[in-house]
């Protein structure tokens, strides 16, 4: 009986998380970072090209903030706007770094 209880709980703790847990977009918003930290090391990037590049990344996490704080789960419309901004970013990247 402490088991199911204890099981039923956790289930429903996780599934309460899971809803609001963006696990694509944190893990794009980390590559794209990281994108950027080799574009300083590589010699890619100037300062300035850096510094533009994280103001877009605190944009797009911005956007990833506003949505959660709206109802504490992202809804398919603003996955796509936050997926949207994140495609613009990933280019201006490219862009600098090329």
């Amino acid at each position: 009986m402490r088991t199911i209880i204890l099981a039923s709980l956790v289930l429903a703790v996780t599934s309460a998380t899971s809803f609001a847990a963006t696990p694509l977009i944190d893990a794009r918003q980390n590559a794209q970072q990281h994108r950027i930290f080799k574009g300083i090391q590589q010699g890619d990037l100037s300062f300035n090209e850096a510094l533009k590049l994280q103001k877009g990344q605190q944009r797009v996490q911005n956007l990833k903030n506003k949505a959660l704080a709206s109802g504490g789960v992202i809804t398919p419309l603003e996955r796509a706007r936050i997926h949207a901004a994140q495609n613009i970013q990933s280019g201006r990247i490219f862009l600098k770094r090329h």
